[in-house]
């Protein structure tokens, strides 16, 4: 899908997808998503990713279920590694394509809410560590 109301620069770029599921596989998946349990990194820069998360400027914008990032600005990353895409459907959620955007949102996508906060790489690899966690 596409965005239908006009909503700034790189309106265009604001696109969607949807996906169906049999009605008990959905209702399983909201049960989950409602019943989120406390984040768990794995490995310690998946740690530190969660730290920075929760502790920076990510949590100010954006909502991670089982932590205290509660931001209601930006999109809920709850389960971001089973998104298909991310920056509004510009990209394919791969480690690569999120370290670009990270690294660098507007040159991704023009106009993006989401600033450039500067991050250096050792950061970048923190965070896309965790947020590649998040099921």
């Amino acid at each position: 899908g596409e965005c239908a109301e006009y909503c700034g620069t790189s309106h265009a770029n604001m696109r969607f997808r949807v996906v169906a599921l049999p009605e008990e596989e959905y209702n399983s998946w909201m049960e989950n998503r409602m019943t989120a349990a406390a984040v768990a990194p794995a490995d310690a820069l998946a740690q530190r990713g969660h730290d920075l998360f929760v502790n920076g400027t990510c949590a100010a914008c954006h909502t991670i279920a089982g932590t205290s990032a509660q931001g209601k600005v930006g999109p809920d990353l709850t389960d971001f590694s089973s998104r298909t895409s991310l920056a509004a459907g510009m990209l394919e959620n791969t480690p690569e394509n999120l370290r670009a955007w990270l690294k660098n949102p507007q040159a991704v996508k023009p106009g993006a809410r989401m600033p450039n906060l500067g991050l250096s790489d050792a950061d970048i690899s923190a965070l896309v560590a965790f947020l590649t966690s998040l099921e």
